[in-house]
């Protein structure tokens, strides 16, 4: 066997495994799952021969090494710039987009859930995505702030994004399906500890006390005095139970999503943009749902966008 398959299989041997003692750490019991794989269609790249090969046992190609919208890499400073991010977090993609867009160099400083020290130090309070730049002696908070800063910084390249065009279809399909797409992915978020912010116990606790379920006010939530940690954890299991009637609510979401997007390349009409930034960093994390069926449309977009932006999908790891 080849070294890929024997890591691919050794890949899917730590996912069981950390579901398992995932589920037995929580209180939670395994949840029965479909068990069929995401069904997508492939990115259609303006690549010359793009080659793909076949990982055994699933639907997942590998995309092009190469990508035509990215300009060789820039090594802009040392140390290179820092972003201090989360892996599931939409607003961290945002900002790792522009990065791996433009090909800049950077270092990816995955903070643990729990820690808040880190970006308390950086910019007073538990927030990501934090930039900081250390040989100019900066240090930023705000996903589009750090987007338009990179993007617009004459020493970086030529800016590459067009301005928001104020899609109001997206945004409102974005706000009529986030309860829907919400109770699927936050409980998957923390069923193993795969994502490296998620790596430890305490990490995973804080996420399921300050991220509630769909039904619930933050602030009720929150206060330990209304709501205890192993009701927090019930919900956290419902949502899991609830898969069956869920997914198919997701999917349909997804079809409509399908005549919204205008092309592989970019969502709207005019060229890779700010809508883009936003579009892509929110559909990354619903990869994670095992089962997700997306339009060929959406499925090339989501393809092009990762390899562009070189942030990749969680189909190999969906639950």
């Amino acid at each position: 066997k080849s070294d890929f398959e024997r890591m691919t299989r050794i890949l899917a041997f730590a996912v069981a495994c950390a579901i398992i003692g995932t589920c037995n750490a929580f209180s939670i019991a395994p949840v029965t799952l479909r068990s069929d794989t995401l069904t997508s269609s492939r990115a259609v790249l303006p690549v010359k021969a793009a080659r793909t090969t076949r990982v055994p046992g699933t639907t997942m190609q590998l995309a092009p090494a190469q990508s035509p919208a990215r300009p060789p890499a820039l090594v802009p400073g040392s140390p290179l710039p820092r972003l201090y991010v989360y892996d599931h977090c939409p607003f961290c993609v945002r900002a790792r987009m522009i990065f791996g867009l433009k090909n800049i160099k950077h270092e990816v400083r995955f903070m643990p859930n729990d820690d808040v020290k880190t970006p308390t130090d950086l910019v007073g309070k538990k927030i990501a995505p934090i930039l900081e730049i250390p040989y100019r002696g900066e240090v930023m908070k705000e996903s589009m702030d750090i987007v338009k800063r990179i993007d617009e910084d004459p020493s970086l390249g030529q800016p590459i994004l067009r301005p928001e065009s104020g899609r109001a279809d997206i945004k409102t399909w974005q706000k009529t399906h986030a309860g829907t797409f919400r109770q699927l992915q936050r409980p998957r978020y923390v069923m193993t500890g795969l994502l490296p912010e998620f790596a430890q116990a305490e990490a995973r606790e804080m996420f399921i006390k300050n991220h509630q379920m769909v039904g619930f006010e933050k602030a009720d939530w929150k206060d330990d005095a209304k709501t205890t940690q192993e009701f927090r954890k019930a919900e956290y299991q419902k949502a899991l139970e609830a898969t069956p009637s869920l997914l198919p609510q997701a999917n349909a979401a997804l079809a409509e999503l399908e005549g919204l997007i205008y092309s592989p390349e970019h969502c709207s009409a005019g060229g890779l943009s700010y809508d883009d930034i936003d579009l892509f960093a929110r559909l990354r994390s619903i990869t994670i749902i095992r089962g997700i069926v997306m339009p060929p449309k959406v499925a090339a977009y989501m393809q092009t966008m990762s390899t562009w932006a070189d942030i990749p999908l969680y189909n190999a790891m969906a639950l």
